[in-house]
């Protein structure tokens, strides 16, 4: 079961900025949104995937995308924090969909209140 879900969105003049996360006592330090975004950007500008391992945990997350290639909305990563021993690609299924959701939603807000329920659905796998 992932300890969270959290959307990033990148800034050009401020970096990497939390848009929103769930549960609400997960904690986000700005490290953290940094290395979640920058491996984005160090493969591509395409929209995608990446892993990364940290010291406490690992995350996987969905890249939206920039420029003339990206979904719903340009340079936004959602991300779920994994617990050390978890597998990355065992969430790759379902975080295409949460993504899907969440990026349709962002421009409104509305994202926020799915969180709760999107983040239930993951203990399910």
């Amino acid at each position: 079961m992932p300890v969270g879900i959290l959307i990033i969105r990148w800034d050009n003049e401020i970096g990497p900025i939390n848009e929103g996360f769930y549960p609400e006592n997960l904690k986000i330090t700005n490290n953290l949104l940094t290395q979640v975004y920058s491996s984005h950007r160090y493969q591509s500008l395409k929209p995608g995937f990446a892993s990364i391992s940290l010291k406490n945990n690992k995350v996987v997350s969905f890249f939206s995308g920039v420029g003339d290639d990206y979904i719903s909305v340009e340079n936004y990563v959602v991300a779920l924090l994994l617990r050390r021993d978890e597998k990355p690609n065992k969430y790759r299924e379902i975080l295409k969909t949460i993504a899907a959701e969440i990026l349709d939603q962002v421009q409104d807000g509305n994202f926020m209140k799915r969180l709760p329920d999107l983040y239930k659905d993951l203990a399910r796998i």
